[in-house]
């Protein structure tokens, strides 16, 4: 499988995949299926303060402080996702929603937010849960995997917003799940029976993340 526009291979995506749906011991165990299947308030349109907490289940802690500046955000976060049409999946959207899920991290850039204890990657984990075909998650391991000159090439020397770089991730992650659509469907196959499914994103993620941690 070639992921990052092809500037990256990944030979056992399948037994990655099935390390981290598989049983585990103590100590030893992945987020799947306790991120994946947690129950807040049901709504995939709307965030509540029990959604701001599921980062833990991905190894991130969320403690009062940033607790404080995701509540803060709330508002903006939930305005930001009104903006998604519904039932959307990250391979078939059109270059506006590409654009609206970038927009999702505006208040990261916004000069007027306080407390900016909280990172892009932090706000993914929360938002991807409420649209898990259409946001996607990411932190330094997927940063790491996707930079590249012809994928998502490295900051420029006076920076760029939140917006401008989720523009250039979810696009290259689109690629990738259009180029390997047959496979992403057979690894959705891979998933415990009775256990919460996953979308090919959610997949692309777990493979990634688990390739770059080996």
């Amino acid at each position: 499988m070639r992921l990052a526009r092809g500037t990256r291979e990944v030979f056992d995506a399948e037994s990655l995949l099935e390390e981290y749906v598989g049983p585990r011991r103590r100590g030893l165990r992945y987020a799947y299926p306790y991120y994946d299947g947690l129950v807040t308030n049901g709504d995939p349109d709307l965030l509540c303060t029990g959604d701001l907490l599921s980062p833990c289940l991905l190894g991130v802690s969320v403690d009062v402080d940033r607790m404080h500046t995701l509540t803060a955000l709330l508002p903006l976060l939930q305005r930001a996702l009104d903006r998604l049409p519904p039932g959307i999946e990250l391979i078939e959207a059109d270059e506006v929603t590409l654009d609206l899920v970038a927009a999702l991290y505006d208040p990261l850039d916004d000069p007027d937010v306080a407390d900016r204890d909280v990172k892009g990657s932090l706000i993914a984990k929360v938002l991807h849960r409420k649209r898990p075909a259409l946001v996607p998650l990411f932190d330094s391991k997927v940063r790491i995997f996707y930079q590249h000159e012809d994928c998502v090439p490295p900051s420029p020397r006076d920076g760029r917003s939140w917006r401008q770089y989720m523009q250039l991730l979810v696009r290259a992650m689109q690629h990738d799940l259009r180029e390997n659509a047959d496979e992403f469907r057979r690894l959705a196959g891979l998933v415990p029976p009775g256990g919460p499914p996953v979308t090919p994103l959610r997949i692309l993620d777990i493979v990634v993340w688990m390739s770059s941690a080996v």
